[in-house]
């Protein structure tokens, strides 16, 4: 049993294959010297060790293996990626097998393993060639000496529509005798020469569009050393054709408009050398296009814009920014300044590096001229704007205030920037002004020393004059602009002026109109009376007793109308010149005051036997001027007298409650037109003749209108014609508290 043990040992020593056996434990017993190569464990003493401690970078998926072999799985792997100690890998054919002893129990297992790296190496090759080649994005095939198909590549099946059984076939049998031939003869010549060969071929699609492909020919070695192949490669460069085209027929252009165009072009160097120009620049500077070449753009930049011309530049060149627009000054070859706008670029080569500006270069000289007048323009009439007294102002389309002269707050208290932006109808004191201002401008267009009332800041009211203009573009209405003239302090002169005419007019009008009672209606009684009296003194001798008393019984009538009228025109003048002292008492007898005025119409009323009733109220008591109360009563009480016929009725009533007195006083009188009534108490005076001729002076019922407005009460009229007339007024209570 020994020596058949020493014999196994022996036999497993000469293994051709690396072999080792180890016991359930893992301990070797023994190994082939092709174990020991392999692994180079040449000088290690290797049996009784354990396997684990001779590899002690063996993972636990390699333990796992081990540990079900000894459990009675065997395992293998043709060909397993192994990661040795010094960080290299190989590939390994390994097999574990357990063993059994005598009795039937395993005892331990054989190893054996075979680098098989190289093998693996091809197929790894060939598997990445064949991925790499699927993925190529050109047409690669390898044709035969005898011009058959060898192989094709994905890409020259997807774009010719060819599946893979035409491998083997002639080339006549897979695109014709033509293109074959051609093929063929191309083929040749790379065969005898051994030098590749490239060439544009066009073929058309599916779609009959033609494709310019780019075709390289080459002697072709297969794996084993064997030539008479060429191989092919082929790109579709349609779309690089086209674009060359473009960029041909773009260049072309671009040159095109570079020469020809009417503001200056240039193309500049980095280190800032004019490269390329084109006449419009070489006219605005006044040199030649080789003396600009023989120049830098620092030398034709005006001495104050160099600085900042370079610093624009360095931007450019260093990437900061893209492109930029800018202005500055150059000097031109007589040396007066040339300003211009410059818009520029920065060009790159393909490695990124700066490689020309190019600059667009527009003479603005003439608009530079332009803007400095309008500059100095805007500063005068800015000045102007802002210092002249007018108000100047502006309006957009929907009445919103766009611009203001700062004059404005001296008049209104409102800052310029407080009204900017605001509606123009906030400073109105009235709308109605905003409204009529509005319709006069669509009417005309404009506007000349128009008047309206505005607002200041404090809610004041301010008179302006308004000289304005609509603001038509495109025949449209966009804005209205215009002036305004503070002019309250001669308005206020006007009205005062205006008032003072009309005091002046009145006051000579009331002069006029007493000076023609006086020399009238006074006159006439006086003179009736000095008539009479004069034929009294004349005939007094031969006349009767009876007589003589009538007389003077008309001359009483005479002197006693001539009184009441120099009374009422005492009171009238009072009144019309604010002489009447408003003084009211308490009056507790009211029937006293009231018979007194009757007792001076009664002559009047019994000569045309006129019947006078009264109803007053039991215990009336009010506050009233009772001179003013008893010129009213008398003036109305007269007038009934004076309209009514003989035989009519006068009555006079008078009554009280909280409010205070009303008082009336109606007649069965010839009446008064409706269209009179409205006019009775007015400013302008008018008397008519009574039913028997009597004559007034027209003033007793405003007076009556004045003095019950003292009173601050009322006083109106009704009347119907042929029937008679009622007027009616009323004291309010508590006269004198009121005063």
């Amino acid at each position: 049993m020994e020596n058949l043990s020493r014999l196994i040992k022996n036999i497993i020593s000469i293994s051709p294959l690396p072999m080792a056996i180890v016991d359930t434990n893992m301990r070797y017993l023994a190994v082939s010297e092709k174990w020991t190569l392999f692994y180079k464990l040449q000088d290690v003493q290797l049996i009784g060790r354990s396997h684990y401690d001779i590899f002690p970078e063996i993972g636990q998926d390699w333990k796992d293996i081990h540990s079900q072999c000894l459990q009675g799985e065997d395992q293998s792997n043709p060909n397993d990626r192994f990661e040795r100690a010094d960080g290299s890998s190989m590939y390994l054919k390994w097999e574990v097998r357990h063993f059994r002893d005598e009795e039937g129990k395993i005892a331990g297992m054989m190893m054996t393993s075979e680098d098989v790296s190289k093998n693996t190496g091809t197929v790894i090759n060939e598997n990445r060639f064949q991925l790499f080649m699927d993925h190529f994005p050109g047409l690669c095939w390898i044709s035969g000496a005898d011009h058959s198909l060898k192989y094709a590549n994905k890409c020259f099946y997807e774009t010719l529509r060819l599946t893979k059984e035409i491998i083997g076939k002639k080339s006549a049998e897979i695109f014709g005798q033509d293109i074959a031939s051609a093929a063929k003869t191309r083929d040749e010549h790379v065969l005898e020469t051994g030098q590749g060969i490239e060439f544009q071929q066009t073929a058309r699609d599916q779609q009959g569009h033609p494709r310019v492909y780019k075709i390289y020919k080459f002697p072709f070695v297969d794996s084993k050393g064997e030539g008479n192949m060429v191989g092919s490669i082929a790109f579709d460069i349609t779309k690089s054709m086209q674009m060359r085209e473009e960029l041909d027929k773009s260049e072309a252009q671009f040159k095109l408009a570079f020469e020809h165009s009417l503001i200056g072009m240039a193309l500049i160097s980095p280190d800032g050398h004019w490269k390329r120009v084109n006449k419009s620049l070489c006219q605005m500077l006044g040199y030649s296009e080789g003396e600009m070449k023989l120049l830098s753009v620092h030398e034709l930049t005006h001495p104050d814009d160099r600085e900042n011309s370079m610093a624009i530049l360095n931007e450019l060149s260093s990437g900061s920014i893209e492109r930029t627009k800018f202005e500055k000054r150059y000097l031109h070859k007589k040396g007066n300044i040339i300003w211009v706008i410059i818009a520029a670029t920065m060009l790159y080569d393909n490695e990124g590096s700066p490689l020309y500006y190019v600059s667009q270069i527009e003479d603005i000289t003439k608009r530079k001229e332009i803007e400095n007048d309008l500059i100095l323009s805007e500063k005068k009439y800015r000045t102007i704007f802002e210092n002249v007294q007018d108000v100047f102002y502006q309006t957009d389309q929907n009445g919103m205030v766009i611009e203001i002269s700062p004059s404005i707050e001296k008049y209104s208290g409102y800052a310029r920037e407080k009204i900017i932006g605001k509606p123009v109808a906030d400073f109105y004191f009235y709308t109605h002004d905003r409204e009529r201002i509005i319709e006069s401008l669509r009417t005309n267009g404009f506007v000349i020393d128009f008047e309206v009332r505005l607002k200041t800041s404090d809610q004041e009211l301010r008179y302006a004059s308004v000289n304005a203009r609509l603001v038509i573009e495109n025949g449209s209405v966009i804005a209205t602009e215009g002036s305004m003239r503070d002019v309250t302090a001669r308005k206020f002169q006007e009205n005062t002026l205006k008032a003072l005419n009309s005091e002046l007019t009145e006051s000579n009008q009331q002069k006029n109109k007493l000076l023609s009672i006086i020399g009238h209606d006074l006159r006439n009684p006086i003179a009736g009376s000095l008539q009479l009296l004069d034929l009294t003194i004349d005939d007094f001798e031969s006349t009767d007793l009876q007589e003589l008393k009538s007389y003077l019984l008309a001359m009483r009538q005479e002197l006693f109308n001539a009184n009441n009228l120099l009374e009422d025109l005492l009171d009238w003048a009072k009144s019309q010149f604010n002489a009447v002292i408003f003084m009211p008492v308490q009056i507790d007898d009211i029937q006293k005051l009231v018979d007194k005025c009757i007792k001076t119409i009664l002559p009047m009323a019994a000569k045309k036997q006129i019947e006078i009733t009264f109803d007053l109220q039991e215990g009336i008591s009010l506050e009233a001027d009772s001179a003013m109360l008893e010129t009213i009563i008398r003036n109305l009480m007269s007038n009934a007298v004076k309209f009514t016929p003989v035989f009519g009725k006068v009555s006079f009533s008078a009554m009280v409650n909280e409010k205070g007195a009303k008082f009336s006083v109606k007649d069965t009188g010839i009446g008064i037109p409706r269209e009179k009534i409205a006019v009775l108490f007015g400013p302008s005076t008018f008397t008519t003749f009574g039913t028997q001729g009597e004559k007034g002076t027209g003033l007793g019922l405003g007076l009556c209108h004045d003095f019950v407005a003292r009173h601050k009460g009322q006083i109106w009229a009704e009347s119907e014609i042929g029937k008679g007339s009622s007027f009616f007024f009323t004291i309010p209570a508590r006269t004198i508290q009121d005063k």
